[in-house]
């Protein structure tokens, strides 16, 4: 076991720690001096007027990064994986399958303030969260100086099965039509990533729901290289209320290998795991050289004598 895992665990401690990361958490950063009752209460008496909503923040890049550089939005403290929140959905609905479309478990997001001749689609708490923060960002060259406009693509940010199998092209109804304290989220539209679930793709990684309160959702990617010593300015529209519950907002950039993103556990628990098994064979081995056993030692059997001998 030892010399198996200690080699797989040295190559995936490699991999798992050779991308490079930067981000910010921004949240706080945006409305600074405020407790989180009056930032609430700021994003919603603002929610139709974005450029009361937008703040920057700055992240210096500190390690060549080569494209795509894949942008993250993160979460802390938000439990995706409540019981009433995870239920409350219609994947028939999302792929517009013609049967089957029960809706009663998207209460008590399945009409729109309860009406019932106006079934929301999609319905669901889930959808109706759509995370709405968006991101526009330059790069300051550190050589030249120079600020370019960095393109942020949502193509190919999803899963295939989702785009072929699991949302479907149609046009959304009643969903999150108007801006209010009653609105979740984001609709879809050109400004979200797409006007149908299936041209969302932002939509769809949202869909995807994760087990930990603290989790990252793919957003975009950067397809330009991004140098040491460069400066990215981040335009953040700041409309995601997660100051009702006191969760975090950050935003990451990353890049990747063949195993996947910064991500060092696996490596680790590769190694420890190889590391004991190594010590147990040790441990072993000298307990069976300072207390060694004659092979075919009949003492050392036990057996039961036949009924009726002396």
């Amino acid at each position: 076991m030892g010399v198996v895992l200690v080699p797989i665990g040295g190559v995936c401690l490699y991999y798992g720690m050779k991308p490079y990361e930067v981000g910010t958490r921004y949240d706080q950063t945006c409305l600074p001096n405020m407790t989180n009752t009056q930032r609430e209460s700021y994003i919603l008496t603002n929610a139709a007027n974005d450029n009361s909503l937008s703040c920057t923040v700055t992240l210096r890049v500190e390690e060549d990064m080569a494209a795509p550089v894949y942008v993250y939005y993160e979460l802390r403290g938000y439990y995706q994986n409540h019981r009433r929140y995870v239920k409350s959905r219609s994947d028939m609905q999302l792929a517009n399958e013609p049967k089957n479309q029960a809706t009663s478990l998207c209460d008590p997001q399945e009409y729109l303030n309860g009406n019932s001749s106006e079934l929301i689609n999609p319905c669901g708490l889930v959808a109706w969260s759509f995370f709405n923060d968006t991101y526009a960002m330059t790069v300051q060259n550190n050589g030249t100086g120079a600020s370019v406009l960095l393109a942020i693509s949502d193509e190919g940010i999803a899963f295939e099965s989702d785009i072929k199998y699991r949302f479907a092209n149609y046009t959304p109804e009643f969903f999150n039509p108007t801006i209010s304290t009653n609105r979740g989220g984001f609709n879809l539209s050109s400004t979200s990533g797409g006007a149908t679930p299936q041209e969302n793709q932002r939509f769809m990684n949202w869909m995807r729901l994760s087990a930990l309160p603290t989790f990252r959702k793919l957003w975009g990617i950067i397809n330009q290289d991004l140098k040491s010593g460069d400066s990215v300015t981040i335009t953040v529209y700041n409309r995601y209320n997660t100051y009702k519950f006191d969760g975090q907002k950050s935003i990451v950039l990353g890049t990747t290998t063949w195993l996947g993103g910064y991500n060092p556990f696996l490596g680790i628990a590769f190694l420890v795991t190889g590391g004991l098994s190594f010590v147990m064979a040790v441990v072993y081995m000298a307990l069976r050289m300072a207390k060694p056993r004659k092979f075919g030692d009949p003492s050392a059997l036990s057996f039961n004598k036949p009924a009726g001998s002396g």
